[in-house]
């Protein structure tokens, strides 16, 4: 008798594995082995969490900290990133206008399904981080791939997104610094995108 098989969403077809995770078992193996492998694999750091996060983490753990949060995130810590924008750049950010997600992949693929769907088009730069075009495409969404070189400092810029929008653009992925690049858009060139 064959196993049942739950029959996988057609959307799934075009959605590839993250590459990288393969990368990073292989190269977990090696150094398993004994070999000396510096890892440049997933954007990780490259040292250990410092001790007072670790401590901070043990005594919320101890203190019973281990239930659900609000859907949002932890109040305080949302008022804490508001904290944060009005001291470091004074700009005035509501915490209610703060969602505290575990990790960019997540947050990104939440803002896509709340803006993108079915005939919609999602303007992203290539390269640019791979599951970006994943995203969109779970979102039943078309991703297009804009490319970028040494000319525009591997970023979108306003010339290249009003060259491949569509009637059909919803949505325009910026990512500053750049994955996987590392390059920055200036200040004046984003200014001149979000006014578009």
């Amino acid at each position: 008798m064959s196993p049942i098989r739950p029959r996988i969403a057609a959307r799934m077809a075009g959605i590839a594995a993250f590459h990288v995770m393969d990368i990073l078992a292989r190269a977990q193996a090696l150094q398993a082995a004994g070999r000396d492998i510096i890892h440049l694999e997933i954007g990780e750091s490259d040292f250990a969490t410092p001790a007072p996060i670790i401590e901070a983490g043990v005594a919320a753990l101890r203190a019973g900290q281990t239930h659900y949060t609000g859907a949002l995130g932890l109040p305080l810590l949302r008022e804490a990133i508001a904290g944060f924008y009005a001291a470091r750049w004074q700009a005035a950010v509501d915490p209610a206008c703060i969602i505290v997600t575990p990790g960019a992949s997540g947050a990104l693929l939440l803002a896509l399904g709340l803006l993108a769907g079915p005939g919609d088009e999602v303007l992203m730069a290539d390269p640019g981080y791979p599951c970006n075009r994943h995203f969109a495409r779970f979102c039943e969404a078309r991703a297009v791939s804009v490319p970028v070189d040494a000319s525009s400092g591997f970023q979108l810029t306003l010339k290249l997104i009003e060259r491949h929008a569509s009637p059909a653009t919803r949505a325009v992925l910026i990512a500053s610094p750049s994955n996987p690049t590392g390059t920055a858009i200036a200040a004046d060139e984003l200014a001149r995108i979000h006014e578009w």
